[in-house]
């Protein structure tokens, strides 16, 4: 279907509400840019016979029917004998513009000459209703009148993942669809310009919009003469108003405080301009129903003029926080209202270095962690708040800008950055041996500042975490948890990276199943987040979620959460995990990801996402069919993961190695054999070593139990290429049973997951005798289907069915058909 054939379908669906054929006409009736021309046509396609179309543009029906009588009367009755004759139904497009001898003449077909006709009509609006005769139509009951819908938000989304070829995030339709003000016409407007101009980022199966909408030269024009003729006072009002509109579709969903609004705008001019349908209100917010035209009304406003207004917006909307109550949502409104209010203070002529310190502190307690380096950076002492942020960034250059100069000193900011400076330059090892008690040391820091503590923390727990010590992890958590005496912690991502640090300690530790219900935890707990920690919450869940073959689940995680990984600190993580499940189901990467999946910045100061950074790049590198590549990658990130103190990374990146690798390249480092031998023979790194041997020495049996034990953890992915390896021995071995029995867990585990394209997967495959039909046969002859059950299954005759059986018989060499499905899944 094309984009045409869609919007045609839409309008249809907007005007009928789904109803069936109308054969003797209707009157479609909505606003400018609603889709009545649209609907229209899609009306007269559906028609059998000739369609004579006219354009109420052209004011008289004399330009479409020539050489009609001069009297009003003979016109009508030759027009109707044309169409008559010609058995042909007429379809009048804008008929509210027709003057009043063709509209006479239109009604009188319709009412006595009963002529099928389709008409499309604006609204009546008081200062033109258009012609008497045509409204007669509908209010008579001589025609139905079919009302347009407003665009909703499912047809604006199938509209744009139809013009993309990919889904387009939720946030970025509403967005769109917010700016075009439901207006059909406004709204493919501006999808056709935002493709052209590029403005779709995307992130796989997503499309994130990273664009704020502007006029094209059609909806330039449109937007001039609907402003124009809107009363003075309600132009005042849109021009005053657009001052925000960008900020406010940024911050606060489009919504303006309307004690804001209120002192620049007089409470009379309000209730003008929503009876003119320009905006919507309610007892505490202002909402434009068209941004477009504040779009176009900015462009006319003199920059005083501007600044004067944002200076005045800005006061009103500080107040308007301020007087917010103090419940956890009206907290979150509060701080979207402040970052709104240091939005509005950088556009006036002198910026309020008070406003934009609380809109920057505000930003941090939403985890807008950009917005607030932006707002703070403009004080003219730049607050502690951008030092945080830029923590949260990685921006070591501002964090290090901001520790230099010399008032005001902030001890905390600089006690965290000192950490974060071992952790970088000397490895994560070198943090844990700062202090033998680091639960005294977190103690200490959390007396002195809890937000200084619980950074601290933070960098303690993941130094433990990559060395594969869950209690250590969880015994320095419970310090900084919700249940520690203290006043609470005003920075919630902070906050999350205490929850989740254990998921990933638990996923780098190897109890992969244990991760996945402490994720699924971590989303239950974040609901009411931030929109940005939650989406941090989501990639944590993905990334668990990923290593237990649950890709589905993950993959609907990320797609959450891409409107705000497109540009944040998670990006190259976002990017990365994409590609590895495409890697993972199919083998195809999208190019995209295929280039964002680079080295994470920051070197080992996110040492914990490091090893999942290097597994998503090896697996982009096996869909590229660079599989010994990807293992040298792995192999070498390993050594140097040990090397930094992260044996737990190593263990992560020499799991997956092995399952990459021939039998004589599988090995692990040194050191994870020296902490196997002080581990449990099922701890992570007692189980990676046992599978490295296991592979190398080729011992079929040993690989099973690995790949029970590995189901077992929940890392079921790893489970179904250990067992794939076992197959693959034992069929060297020709050692038939086992082979089939080891083939069918396999496969057994694939199906839990979904598909998974690894190498082992596709040794095992490419080592079968059986073709694919084959394959599809025997598997249905182990579900118990019979011969003639499965030919109509799969649409063929039955003699070709049985000649299929025969032939997987003998090359499994099977005597008979339930000993060749015996074979094939000994489990049946």
């Amino acid at each position: 279907m094309s984009l045409a054939e869609l919007r045609g379908a839409q309008a249809l669906n907007r005007a009928t509400a789904g109803r069936g054929a109308l054969p003797q006409g209707c009157v479609v009736v909505g606003g400018a840019g609603a889709g009545k021309t649209t609907a229209l046509a899609a009306l007269s396609a559906r028609l059998d016979g000739p369609v004579v179309r006219i354009s109420g543009t052209l004011g008289s029906l004399r330009h479409a029917f020539p050489d009609l009588p001069c009297d009003e009367g003979s016109a009508r009755w030759a027009v109707a004998g044309r169409l008559r004759a010609d058995g042909a139904t007429l379809a009048v497009d804008d008929a509210h513009l027709l003057d009043a001898e063709s509209a006479a003449v239109v009604h009188a077909l319709v009412v006595h000459d009963r002529i099928p006709a389709f008409l499309s009509c604006r609204t009546e609006i008081p200062e033109s209703p258009g012609p008497t005769a045509i409204i007669a139509l509908w209010k008579d009951g001589h025609l139905p009148r079919l009302d347009l819908a407003d665009l909703a938000v499912d047809e604006a989304t199938d509209y744009v993942r139809h013009a993309l070829g990919r889904t387009p995030t939720a946030a970025g339709v509403a967005r769109l669809l917010r700016w075009s003000g439901g207006c059909a016409a406004a709204f493919v407007e501006g999808v056709e310009l935002s493709i052209e101009r590029g403005c779709w980022v995307g992130a796989g199966e997503v499309a994130v919009f990273r664009w704020t909408p502007a006029l094209t030269p059609r909806l330039r024009d449109q937007s001039c003469a609907e402003f124009a003729a809107l009363p003075e006072r309600v132009r005042q009002v849109v021009a005053a108003l657009s001052v925000a509109t960008t900020a406010s579709e940024s911050h606060c969903d489009g919504s303006i405080p309307l004690d804001a609004v209120l002192a620049v705008c007089p409470l009379e001019d309000l209730v003008a301009a929503e009876r003119c349908g320009v905006l919507d209100a309610d007892r505490h917010h202002v909402r434009l129903r068209k941004p477009y035209l504040a779009s176009w009304a900015a462009s006319g406003t003199r920059e005083l003029t501007a600044a004067t207004w944002a200076a005045t917006l800005a006061d009103g909307c500080l107040r308007a926080a301020r007087r917010t109550g103090h419940t956890a949502p009206s907290r979150d409104e509060a701080d979207r209202i402040l970052i709104l209010a240091g939005e509005l203070s950088r556009l006036t002529l002198q910026p309020d270095s008070a406003v934009l310190a609380a809109a920057s502190e505000a930003a941090l307690r939403q985890g807008e962690h950009l917005a607030a380096v932006r707002l703070g950076s403009e004080c003219a002492v730049r607050p502690e708040s951008v030092g945080w942020a830029a923590l949260h960034l990685a921006d070591v250059g501002t964090l290090r800008d901001l520790l230099a100069a010399p008032s005001p000193g902030y001890p905390a900011l600089a006690a965290v950055a000192g950490c974060a400076e071992v952790w970088g330059a000397r490895g994560p090892a070198e943090l844990r041996v700062l202090t033998a008690t680091p639960e005294s040391a977190v103690n200490k820091a959390l007396a002195a500042d809890p937000t200084m503590g619980t950074w601290i923390a933070a960098f303690y727990a993941n130094a433990f975490a990559v060395a594969g010590d869950i209690d250590a992890v969880r015994t320095i958590m419970a310090l900084v948890g919700p249940d520690r005496d203290g006043p609470p912690l005003t920075d919630p991502m902070l906050s999350l990276y205490t929850r989740g640090t254990e998921v990933v300690a638990l996923r780098l530790s190897g109890d992969v199943a244990r991760a996945c219900s402490a994720a699924d935890a971590l989303l239950r707990d974040t609901r009411t987040s931030p929109p940005r920690v939650r989406a941090m919450a989501e990639l944590v869940a993905a990334a668990t979620f990923v290593e237990s073959g649950q890709f589905t689940q993950a993959r609907a995680r990320l797609h959450d959460g891409a409107e705000i990984f497109v540009d944040s600190v998670g990006r190259h993580l976002f990017g990365g995990l994409n590609a590895r499940i495409a890697a993972m189901e199919s083998g195809i990467v999208d190019v995209g990801f295929a280039t964002a999946t680079s080295a994470v910045p920051g070197g080992s100061a996110v040492l914990s996402f490091t090893a999942m950074d290097t597994v998503n790049r090896a697996w982009v590198l096996v869909a590229g069919e660079q599989t010994d590549t990807a293992v040298e990658l792995l192999q070498d990130a390993a050594h140097e993961a040990v090397a930094s103190g992260a044996p737990a990374v190593a263990a992560d990146c020499g799991e997956l190695a092995t399952r990459l690798c021939s039998p004589d390249d599988a090995c692990v480092p040194t050191a994870l054999r020296a902490l196997a031998r002080e581990h449990n023979p099922l701890s992570r790194f007692g189980l990676t070593v046992r599978y490295a041997d296991a592979w190398q020495n080729r011992d079929g049996e040993a690989l099973l139990s690995i790949a029970r034990d590995f189901e077992t953890a929940g890392n079921l992915p790893t489970a179904a290429d250990a067992a794939a390896q076992a197959a693959q021995v034992f069929e060297e071995e020709h050692d038939a049973e086992p082979a089939a029995g080891a083939r069918t867990y396999a496969r057994r585990l694939v199906r839990r997951i979904g598909p998974l394209r690894s190498p082992a997967q596709q040794r095992i495959e490419a080592d079968s005798r059986l073709t694919h039909r084959e394959r599809q046969i025997i598997e249905l002859v182990s579900q118990g289907l019979s011969n003639k059950e499965i030919a109509c299954r799969l649409e063929l005759s039955v003699r070709t069915i049985e000649g299929h059986v025969l032939r997987v018989c003998a090359k499994l060499g099977a005597r008979s058909r339930s000993e060749a499905a015996h074979l094939w899944s000994p489990s049946v």
